[in-house]
């Protein structure tokens, strides 16, 4: 359990005892009565994006980690609550901006506006708030009880690389189409929406991978009272992050730390058990270990030899 999560446990946790919040253990909260499904994120200038980003790409993200708690919990999106805080100094330019990828994308996800607040800052921050609908049933569970299969959607790493060749263009060798797109899956991830709902009949559990894939895992694995076993030659990978694992060997151990632990992948990290049949219309989804029993998450390359790393995901604190 990392930082941020023992801060939530101690402080936090106390003043969440009900049943809709699902004990702050899930990617939203769940009212069963109604039928929604709650989340919400915030976007601090400084601490997840830089001044300089593109305000009308920065919508789309913020929209897109939110929908990505929605299609981990099962749900349909609805609609949104916006809290906007900015310097005063050119803030109708940035707001003209900002409001065109918002708009752009409330049309793509058929999203509505409820409402919000904002004021004026010394530095931009952002919060949105979701609300999507279920048919009376939706992800609940953190936890698996079977010694069951791990999956993922898409491709992991790439958010991770991204974000590296983004801060430091020199770090890694790579082509200028491979750099791009490896960034481009950072600045606008692609929430699985339609996934999410095909796996309420099929997954123990569903989560997105916001953190690292390591962080997440070793959530999981803590709330089973179990272990995590993955392979490094069964994640999916793009063709970019390949590329850099080829072009790049005296780096590769961490390049593969980035990849497990670098985090904004916005997949689902989804278990099933081993007696459940996987539904032959889920397309771009990968099995990439199990659950046994044990502590912690252990990592094997293609040899059978453990792939040690102190790095564990994304920490807010």
């Amino acid at each position: 359990m990392n930082n941020e999560q023992n801060l939530i446990e101690k402080y936090l946790l106390p003043l969440a005892q009900n049943e809709e919040s699902l004990f702050l253990k899930n990617d939203a909260a769940y009212f069963k009565k109604q039928n929604l499904v709650i989340s919400t994120d915030m976007m601090i200038e400084g601490q997840h994006f830089r001044k300089s980003i593109d305000p009308n790409l920065l919508a789309k993200k913020l929209i897109r980690i939110n929908l990505s708690d929605i299609a981990a919990m099962g749900a349909v999106p609805d609609g949104i609550f916006l809290n906007i805080a900015l310097p005063k100094s050119n803030a109708q330019d940035w707001l003209k901006a900002f409001t065109s990828g918002l708009k752009s994308d409330m049309r793509k996800f058929n999203l509505k506006l409820y409402g919000g607040d904002m004021s004026s800052s010394d530095k931009i921050f952002l919060s949105l708030t979701v609300l999507g609908k279920t048919d009376n049933f939706c992800h609940k569970n953190n936890y698996t009880k079977s010694n069951s299969d791990i999956f993922v959607t898409g491709c992991i790493g790439d958010a991770g690389l991204g974000y590296e060749l983004m801060t430091n263009d020199s770090i890694f060798n790579c082509s200028k189409k491979s750099k791009e797109k490896l960034i481009q899956k950072l600045l606008l991830p692609e929430p699985r929406l339609s996934i999410g709902k095909q796996l309420l009949n099929n997954a123990e559990l569903c989560t997105d991978i916001s953190d690292g894939l390591l962080g997440e895992l070793a959530f999981i694995a803590s709330q089973s009272n179990k272990q995590a076993n993955i392979f490094l030659d069964k994640i999916p990978l793009s063709f970019a992050s390949k590329e850099l694992l080829m072009k790049n060997k005296k780096q590769i151990d961490d390049i593969w730390e980035i990849i497990l632990s670098g985090g904004e992948d916005y997949e689902l990290l989804f278990c099933l058990s081993k007696e459940q049949k996987i539904d032959k219309n889920l397309k771009e989804i990968s099995k990439i270990g199990y659950f046994s029993s044990g502590r912690g998450v252990r990592v094997f390359d293609s040899d059978g030899k453990e792939f040690k790393t102190n790095k564990f995901g994304f920490s807010h604190f």
